[in-house]
């Protein structure tokens, strides 16, 4: 019998089995990815197009655009295609981020004949009305005001355009007046260069079964989608001179703290074993920062340590909002962990409790169809293979405490980071 007051042994994790998505090319050479998983009746579709905020030429042009697809079509009002989704027990989604522009939908099989017929009508002929704009522009433009009086808004505006300057897209440095210049024409003219097959990718995933690349075919896969990709576009990082800003926000009783540097991004081979590091140092609630800043100073409620990888450039940042009494003392406290880190191997104790975290978040990552879609989409984005996750994993099991010392020392510098600081004075 088993005796189960004693605690099974921590078995390490050297390979998993899971279901890889298979390509498909439709004949107007639209790329579609399947993860047939057929536990259940339902599936999941995503449309990306390379329609983000790289592509535009104005602040907000990516999203709007992005926003206005359910807002009506040349067949459908915006109230209609709601209604059908509702009806069918569906459920879609369209929005839009630095690179990318996503539309996902969720449906029972049988009913995505339907569904996707109204999806066509969407991604083909949306006829962004100008009654639905304002409301949207009006609704949006109230919570950018709300969200301005924030400070941790405030300083991580601040902070992307110190690291990447003025004129980046990956900059957020919008302001009120960018709402007032977006038209109907120009998102219209976004959707015509960015919105088609040569521009897209799909990802399916749950009961793809031969019906459901049939229907996809039927409706995604003609000719009257085809078109030339948009132009390729590059800028220039042009980060800023000086390593310390502040943001004056008066009578603020918070200070937000952005503490970071650009970094190597998921094509580096440094990048999963420094994901490793900047998890120990404020990736989950035992890290390094919480342990200090929280759990025994009580500066904050929270406090983390993250790596951002977009397609063109990735940043490491260090992300707290605290009583503005205490902004000095966090700011000492998070150098003394970066010094800690360069100065000191990590215990063995709370290295192999970093990595028992990482590999049950990694078995997460691949737990069901739809997190193997998302899984996929974060190395297809890239133009990364599952090779990557095979490299994570290796490294994840064999990574030592005096690796992590060298690449603290390597990236963890504190005389490299920028600091952004938004409150009182």
């Amino acid at each position: 019998m088993i005796n189960r007051s004693i605690a099974p042994n921590v078995q390490p994790i050297r390979h998993i089995d899971y279901l890889q998505a298979e390509k498909e090319l439709l004949g107007n050479d639209l790329p579609v990815y399947y993860i047939d998983a057929p536990a259940q009746e339902v599936v999941k579709i995503d449309f990306i197009f390379e329609a983000g905020a790289w592509q535009q030429d104005e602040k907000f042009i990516a999203s709007f655009t992005s926003y206005m697809l359910q807002e009506g079509s040349e067949r459908y009002s915006s109230a209609e295609i709601a209604e059908i989704f509702d009806y069918y027990g569906a459920y879609i989604q369209a929005g839009a981020d630095q690179n990318f522009a996503t539309v996902s939908i969720i449906s029972l099989n049988k009913y995505l004949p339907e569904i996707l017929a109204v999806t066509e009508e969407i991604l083909k002929r949306p006829a962004f009305p100008q009654h639905e704009l304002n409301v949207l522009l009006e609704k949006h433009k109230q919570k950018f005001k709300l969200d301005n009086e924030k400070v941790k808004v405030l300083c991580q505006k601040k902070f992307t355009t110190v690291l990447f300057g003025e004129k980046h897209p990956y900059s957020i440095n919008n302001r009120i007046e960018d709402f007032e210049a977006i038209t109907s024409e120009k998102l219209v003219h976004f959707f015509k260069t960015y919105y088609h097959s040569g521009n897209c990718r799909v990802i399916v995933a749950g009961n793809a079964d031969r019906q459901v690349h049939l229907l996809i075919d039927k409706y995604f896969g003609g000719d009257d989608w085809r078109a030339v990709s948009g132009p390729v576009r590059n800028f220039t990082v042009v980060p800023s001179h000086e390593k310390y800003h502040k943001l004056i926000k008066p009578n603020s009783l918070q200070s937000a703290i952005r503490i970071g540097k650009p970094c190597v991004g998921k094509s580096h081979p440094d990048f999963p074993a420094l994901s490793v590091l900047v998890t120990l140092l404020g990736g989950y609630f035992g890290s390094r920062l919480m342990m200090n800043i929280r759990e025994e100073k009580g500066y904050t409620y929270g406090i983390g340590a993250y790596i951002f990888p977009l397609k063109e450039a990735a940043y490491l940042v260090i992300s707290t909002e605290v009583g503005s009494e205490y902004t000095e003392a966090t700011i000492i406290e998070i150098n003394r962990e970066l010094e800690r880190l360069q100065n000191e191997p990590v215990p063995a104790e709370e290295l192999e409790t970093v990595k028992s975290f990482l590999l049950g978040e990694f078995l997460r990552d691949f737990d069901g169809p739809f997190a193997l879609a998302t899984s996929f989409k974060a190395i297809n984005d890239f133009g990364l293979g599952y090779d990557f996750y095979e490299y994570y994993l290796e490294v994840l099991n064999r990574i030592t405490a005096e690796e992590l010392q060298k690449l603290a020392q390597t990236y963890l510098s504190p005389e490299d980071m920028y600091m952004v600081i938004a409150g009182a004075k």
